[in-house]
């Protein structure tokens, strides 16, 4: 009796010991030096967007949900204003759709920003899919600049300041000026 009682608390004890070892690991989030994640979202058209097809260009990615929406327009109307007339570099507010209720249908969004369009293109991000890959927060916009070349060359998780967008424009005209190798 006491030998199976031992044996069923061994074999349990195995059994949670190897379900832990083979729960995946969150990889962590992309830092400055990486190639950047790919991805492919849609935006309020259903026009595709696919990061890896930008190389050779600038990028900015702003990546918020719906309650901080204000931060990313000002990130983006900041960028609008400095950049809208330059084709080598393009900026992306990455929406978190995932805490829409899931009674408001996907197309009434879509109209919905069709109607009131952001500073900058716009992607929508049904399954949260980009946002656990970058692993972003809540409370405040996480902005990622991406090299020709993909590398991730400036990360922040912040609202809008004029110093840290300063710091950003800075990393933007040094990609721009081909005198950045990233």
């Amino acid at each position: 009796m006491r030998l199976s009682i031992v044996i069923i608390i061994c074999t349990t004890c195995f059994g949670m010991l190897a379900s832990f070892a083979s729960e995946k690991a969150e990889p962590a989030p992309p830092k400055v030096g990486d190639t950047a994640p790919d991805w492919t979202l849609q935006d309020p058209e259903e026009k595709e967007h696919n990061l890896k097809k930008l190389r050779g260009k600038v990028v900015f990615l702003i990546l918020g949900n719906r309650k901080i929406r204000k931060e990313d327009d000002k990130w983006a109307a900041a960028f609008q204003k400095d950049y809208r007339e330059n084709e080598q570099v393009t900026a992306y507010i990455i929406a978190d759709m995932r805490s829409v209720p899931g009674f408001i249908p996907k197309g009434f969004i879509r109209g919905q920003l069709k109607k009131n369009p952001p500073p900058v293109k716009f992607l929508l991000d049904w399954k949260g899919t980009v946002h656990k890959r970058y692993q972003t927060e809540k409370e405040k916009p996480v902005l990622y600049l991406i090299s020709q070349k993909g590398k991730i060359v400036f990360h922040r998780k912040a609202n809008f300041k004029p110093e840290t967008y300063a710091d950003l424009k800075k990393e933007i005209d040094k990609l721009l000026a081909g005198s950045d190798e990233r």
